[in-house]
């Protein structure tokens, strides 16, 4: 029998040495869960304990679920990882890509290739940002919303670092991923989560939404686990252009006892706890394997250290 002791003291000194607020772990040995501790707050003004049950933002940690999605229509042949986005969002289509000269100035030229799927999954495409000029006008006229598709289809107003396929830059790529996915199943992209992934897999706090206000973990700036004390970053924090905006690079919110169960299922090869396959096996090998050219993957391991950059991992 596994002795865990060690590990729950050294977790516990996170909260007055490290000053880390709250934490949370989960561990599954053998596709058995075999350990759980959760140490500090979720809420340290309020003195909230942080607990399995605890809301928080996965931020990046939400693009695996995204690509997950993505794959799964894959398998079932609903595109091609070689299809143009174009085909799927026109406003793709005449791409424009930024050329920089050695005076400092920008040449805008036309692109010479079309970004494709595969290009999205391994953010080889060449997109940045959605908080652009034309996003923001964007979700103005649509009442403050900024719907996902919407958003993306303006992020094409805007040129491309660099031509597709010839880099990596860690940028959008899994947002138009999302907006594909709502174009390709005619659903918005929460819906197909929760009825592919969420329900199937009996993740009941995971969504785009907060569902538990009185759940959620408080984003700090600043904390000192020795005097207690936190400067909370509040309403200032805001990533999405719009409340309707479904981010598949960083919005879903989760719980550590939620997501376990979702990476469990990808350590298994797609087989979660309760039974439910979410992806093939092959498909799940796919994930797991690289997918980067020799330049991207310079660039990759500039921006990330010796790690591989796999189709669909984060």
């Amino acid at each position: 029998m596994m002795n865990f002791t060690k590990l729950t003291a050294y977790l516990d000194t996170f909260y007055n040495e490290k000053n880390i607020p709250g934490l949370g772990v989960a561990m599954y040995h053998k596709h058995q869960p075999v350990y759980e501790h959760y140490t500090g707050f979720s809420d340290v003004e309020n003195l909230v304990p942080f607990s399995r049950d605890s809301i928080f933002k996965l931020y990046s940690a939400t693009k695996v679920v995204t690509c997950t999605a993505l794959l799964q229509l894959l398998e079932r042949g609903k595109y091609k990882l070689t299809d143009s986005l174009y085909e799927y969002i026109p406003e793709f289509k005449h791409m424009l890509v930024r050329h920089s000269r050695p005076d400092g100035t920008v040449d805008l030229l036309p692109s010479q290739n079309p970004i494709t799927i595969e290009h999205l999954f391994t953010m080889t495409a060449g997109i940045e940002t959605i908080h652009t000029d034309a996003v923001h006008k964007a979700v103005a006229e649509s009442n403050s919303e900024g719907r996902t598709l919407a958003v993306i289809k303006a992020v094409a107003q805007e040129p491309l670092a660099f031509e597709p396929g010839s880099h990596f830059k860690y940028t959008a790529c899994h947002d138009v991923l999302g907006a594909l996915l709502e174009v390709i199943t005619g659903q918005s992209f929460g819906q197909y989560l929760q009825e592919n992934i969420f329900d199937p897999l009996e993740m009941k706090d995971t969504s785009f939404q907060l569902k538990d206000e009185s759940r959620f973990c408080k984003l700090y700036n600043r904390f000192n686990g020795k005097t207690h004390t936190a400067e909370s970053v509040g309403e200032t924090f805001k990533l999405k252009p719009g409340p309707a905006y479904e981010s598949g690079g960083g919005g879903l919110y989760s719980t550590v006892s939620d997501y376990i169960i979702f990476a469990e299922a990808l350590c298994n090869y797609g087989l979660a706890p309760n039974g439910v396959r979410i992806l093939k096996p092959d498909t799940v090998d796919a994930m797991r394997s690289k997918h980067l050219s020799p330049t991207a993957q310079q660039d990759f391991t500039k921006f990330g250290g010796e790690a591989n950059w796999a189709t669909a991992m984060a």
